[in-house]
């Protein structure tokens, strides 16, 4: 059910996420933009920006557009080519036409994985539809990462919020976020072990019908988990009961009756 709701949020917004970028726009090294001088075909180009953010303009030399959004880059170029003399009135138009200085990574359980230009501003909602929405195996976690720092979320959490300021996460360029599966594993003395989506709220019980209930030889009371600690360490569990609410990668393990 989480998962429809999800993909639902992210078709909802992903029409505002594909409009058209903003004049916001920070130009940096490596983008390529396209340079038109109006009535001036000799002036109009189509450049990438070097190491440094700076282009190789016509009669100009080079220019640093670096950190200029393109509205700013556009009154830059149109006031040099006016203060040298070439052009009375300049009117310079710029297009980004390809967004590589500014990028984002998403990665994990989402349909479309991989670096997308942060092109305008983008929530991490945002990010999720981009990239198409969620499988069906995703959790609700999704980690942020950025300057070595990690920041957990809940996509549930931030999607119910009806402040925006709590709502949008705004991503910033070079920013990593992932998606993890949700799963569990449910071995031992059941009709079919193997791993299944963690549903919220599933207890132990829930996870033995879902792998198909017990087996004839199976205890009915001797349950154990095995359980991640956030250290990274695993601890086992014994004699759980079956109303016991399960975490992300637990290994419920089924042992066999002997009686």
């Amino acid at each position: 059910m989480l998962r429809h709701l999800l993909f639902a949020l992210c078709l909802l917004i992903s029409t505002a996420v594909f409009a058209s970028p903003g004049s916001d726009y920070k130009l940096g090294a490596g983008d390529v933009i396209k340079i038109t001088v109006w009535d001036h075909a000799d002036l109009s180009v189509e450049t990438q920006l070097n190491k440094d953010g700076e282009v190789n303009f016509p009669l100009i030399g080079l220019i640093s557009l670096n950190g200029l959004s393109v509205s700013a880059a556009e009154n830059a170029l149109a006031s040099v080519l006016r203060s040298a003399g070439y052009i009375v009135k300049p009117s310079v138009s710029i297009l980004v036409t390809q967004y590589v200085s500014h990028r984002f990574t998403i990665l994990g359980e989402v349909n479309k994985p991989g670096r997308y230009p942060l092109d305008s501003q983008t929530s991490l909602l945002d990010a999720l539809a981009i990239a198409t929405g969620v499988t069906p195996a995703a959790g609700d976690t999704v980690y942020l990462t950025r300057d070595k720092a990690q920041i957990t979320y809940s996509v549930a959490q931030l999607a119910s919020e009806s402040d925006p300021s709590r709502r949008n996460v705004w991503l910033q360029a070079g920013d990593v976020l992932f998606v993890p599966r949700s799963q569990i594993f449910v071995l031992g003395e059941v009709q079919r072990p193997g791993n299944y989506r963690l549903e919220p709220g599933m207890t132990v019980m829930q996870a033995i019908s879902v792998a198909g209930g017990f087996t004839s030889k199976a205890s009915h009371s001797s349950i154990k988990i095995t359980r991640k600690q956030p250290d990274g360490s695993s601890k086992e569990i014994k004699s759980v009961a079956q109303s016991e609410p399960l975490s992300v990668n637990d290994v419920v393990y089924i042992e066999e009756s002997w009686f």
